[in-house]
């Protein structure tokens, strides 16, 4: 006889979800590369789907996750919650160029392209100070 575990959702906070729901994590591989005009950053991270990985821009830093479903019924075809799985956090220097960030996957893994902003990279600005 199966029994049913439910688990009271004010307790959800308190849980490490990766190691206790989802039966651990493998660690993803980041690199990261400095060309002449972008950084490039490589991931891999084994079992996850080409489609799965997020990529946003948030607060000066280049945060990689993933969402992971939690306490999905079986008689569900799509889960109702997620909860993201950071894969890595990366800070972005002042002259990247947000706005034309790309990333593409292939040969197993994802490559994000972050472009280098000649501009911004070369600004230099003398500011006077009042006396």
């Amino acid at each position: 006889m199966n029994k049913k575990i439910e688990i009271p959702k004010n307790i959800l906070a308190n849980i490490d979800f990766s190691n206790t729901l989802n039966g651990g994590r493998v660690e993803p591989n980041i690199t990261v590369n400095q060309t002449e005009d972008s950084y490039e950053v490589f991931v891999k991270v084994a079992g996850l789907e080409a489609d799965h990985l997020k990529v946003d821009v948030d607060n000066n830093r280049l945060w990689l996750y993933t969402l992971q479903p939690v306490l999905k019924k079986a008689e569900q075809e799509i889960p109702e919650n997620y909860v993201p799985q950071t894969i890595g956090q990366l800070m972005l220097p002042n002259f990247v160029d947000v706005e034309n960030i790309s990333a593409k996957y292939y040969n197993q893994q994802w490559k994000i392209v972050m472009p280098i902003d000649d501009y911004r990279k070369k600004f230099k600005k003398h500011i006077d100070v009042e006396i």
